[in-house]
């Protein structure tokens, strides 16, 4: 993945956590959906969901373990490339 890609996806992430956001993460064959959901606390009216679809690369996924984020691969299906899961690298 090009650098500056990582990097727009960094920004994101890094935004959404610093907002409180929750962010849920599945393998959905072979490409990552995150989920970033936000409600409002103390008694604020107001949610937000944003799903974005981002690719499984090696550099993502440390990003998003490095930061927390679990990986659920629930919903991963038979695995379309060969050798070991991304995650797992």
């Amino acid at each position: 993945m090009e650098p500056t890609l990582l990097r727009e996806y960094e920004a994101k992430l890094v935004y959404w956590l610093s907002q409180g956001y929750k962010l849920l993460v599945d393998d959905i064959d072979g490409e990552l959906r995150v989920t970033a959901h936000f409600v409002s606390r103390d008694g604020a009216v107001g949610s937000e969901r944003a799903q974005e679809h981002w690719p499984m690369t090696a550099g993502l996924v440390e990003l998003l373990t490095d930061n927390g984020v679990e990986i659920s691969r629930a919903l991963a299906g038979p695995r379309p490339w060969a050798g070991p899961h991304p995650e797992d690298l």
